[in-house]
């Protein structure tokens, strides 16, 4: 029975382990912890293209913290970026996520706080998606979801998920 539970328990310590932040994050989980104040000039991406960010909050009028999304690339490889600002007194965020998604290709993009499930807006969601030109981007290869409360950035599956084309 001892060992029953001390392999139970091992089990789930491995588990929790795995679903930590930075699980995803590449060569660049040592980007977790820094904090900052311009979202385009992050500590260790001078090299890295900043393409879009945003403040996530379900509700930014009664969320006692901002949330904000970040995506930045160099050649084929971005960023996705998940920060914190605990005190909205100040202008300090701090990165608790980041997920290194490589091999996209031309004509592919990443894109974030513009997307819906089923027809309902999720500003939490961010997709690797096929670029149109109609009014929302259907062909999603990936998609994750920002946890606030978990302060981490998910996996979820793509059925359903869109994205509207900013500027068609």
């Amino acid at each position: 029975m001892k060992k029953i539970l001390i392999v139970a328990l091992l089990m789930f310590s491995v588990k929790n382990i795995n679903a930590q932040p930075g699980k995803y994050a590449g060569s660049k989980k040592s980007l977790i912890g820094k904090e900052y104040t311009k979202q385009e000039e992050l500590p260790g991406l001078k090299a890295w293209k900043y393409m879009e960010g945003a403040i996530v909050n379900a509700n930014p009028f009664t969320d006692p913290e901002m949330h904000s999304v970040s995506i930045f690339n160099i050649g084929t490889t971005y960023l996705i970026l998940f920060s914190i600002n605990e005190d909205t007194a100040n202008n300090v965020f701090k990165i608790v996520d980041v997920v290194q998604v490589a091999g996209v290709a031309k004509g592919w993009t990443i894109r974030a706080a513009s997307c819906r499930q089923n027809q309902r807006s999720d500003a939490h969601i961010v997709v690797w998606g096929k670029e149109t030109n109609s009014e929302y981007m259907k062909l999603i290869k990936k998609a994750w979801r920002i946890n606030p409360d978990k302060r981490r950035i998910e996996v979820i599956p793509v059925k359903g998920i869109d994205c509207e084309n900013i500027g068609c």
